[in-house]
């Protein structure tokens, strides 16, 4: 079979996978070894997406330990894996079917990183964190959601500087670093010149740095804030009573977790310690918990309507809360400023145009 009759073979009727397809082709990626998977995940896909992913599989567990630990994991838990072109996102992880999902418009030195950060969600369910929006008061989910995002992002950090050490190719980290500045910005400049044995020791430490650098991304939290949260809470506009009353069922909004309990179950490592053990407290840090203006009054719109329907008591956990001000997003095109991925994002942008038309 020719690369190119193997790079399409096995299509399914997926909205766009001959076009995902291509992106994994030896006309846009070249060819990948014939070799075997370091971890055994379920692959869904072409022959040649079968072989991507397990480059990306085997340049995680052959180099980083922290990495493949999280790989591990998802694959004992029975997460699949695939590639999906996602017009805003370069991955994401489904609880409820059991699938990590890659952008294939991403270089692998991108997706190396983005494929810890998705197995790490799923490492996150495993541990018994509550996948589902809304499960909590307001205070525990924007402090938890925030968290299990800071921590996916810390775990990517921690697989790029092991893969750096491990192999002198720093691909992943500049993309990384690129992408996500504020991130890595407290990170000593000495940590990518050490050893895997001592990035490895430092993990702590390193993981520690990036979860902080996550919360001084304003746009970044704005748009999980407005997704996660502020969405929801405003899903009952234009609704009647019957709809409304059964967005209050799907959106319990119950049970409370302080910043102690979810540090400690989001914040671990292999050994099942806290990375953040210094500093577990750090969720009611303002710049951490800190609740925009329209969410709020969002809220206040929602447990009215809830207490008047259905007589349940509203919500106050988020009333205390900081305010930090308005939200504020600006669309992140990090990964899109090379000349070769904006081409690629344009060619995606006109397919996907004129495919809804």
């Amino acid at each position: 079979m020719s690369v190119l009759a193997e790079a399409f073979s096995h299509s399914d009727n997926r909205s766009f996978s001959l076009l995902s397809r291509l992106f994994s082709s030896p006309i846009v990626r070249g060819t990948y070894k014939d070799e075997k998977p370091e971890i055994q995940m379920n692959f869904v896909g072409s022959k040649t997406e079968q072989k991507r992913l397990t480059h990306l599989v085997n340049t995680i567990a052959r180099h980083s330990p922290t990495g493949r630990k999280v790989l591990e994991d998802a694959a004992k838990a029975g997460y699949s894996v695939d590639f999906e072109l996602l017009a805003d996102s370069c991955g994401c992880c489904n609880k409820e079917n059991k699938r990590i999902s890659l952008n294939p418009c991403m270089n692998d030195a991108k997706l190396t990183t983005t494929f810890t950060h998705e197995s790490r969600h799923a490492q996150q369910d495993m541990r018994g964190i509550n996948a589902y929006f809304c499960s909590y008061d307001v205070a525990t989910e924007l402090r938890l959601r925030r968290a299990k995002e800071a921590d996916a992002q810390a775990v990517a950090l921690q697989t790029a500087l092991e893969i750096r050490a491990s192999t002198h190719d720093g691909a992943a980290l500049r993309e990384f670093k690129k992408a996500y500045p504020e991130i890595v910005a407290e990170l000593p400049l000495t940590t990518t010149e050490k050893t895997l044995e001592n990035v490895v020791a430092d993990r702590n430490r390193n993981m520690t740095v990036a979860f902080n650098g996550w919360f001084d991304q304003q746009a970044m939290v704005s748009a999980y804030e407005t997704g996660y949260l502020k969405a929801h809470l405003e899903s009952i506009s234009g609704k009647d009573e019957t709809e409304q009353l059964h967005i209050f069922a799907e959106r319990p909004f119950r049970g409370h977790l302080d910043s102690v309990q979810i540090v400690e179950r989001v914040c671990q490592t292999e050994n099942g310690k806290c990375y953040m053990e210094a500093d577990k407290h750090a969720l009611n840090n303002p710049k951490m918990c800190g609740i925009a203006f329209e969410t709020k009054e969002a809220a206040d719109v929602f447990f009215a309507r809830r207490e008047r329907l259905t007589g349940q008591p509203r919500d106050k956990s988020y009333q205390e809360l900081p305010s930090r001000g308005s939200l504020t997003f600006t669309p992140n095109y990090a990964y899109f400023d090379m000349p070769y991925d904006v081409k690629k994002a344009a060619i995606l942008n006109k397919i996907l145009s004129q495919k809804s038309r």
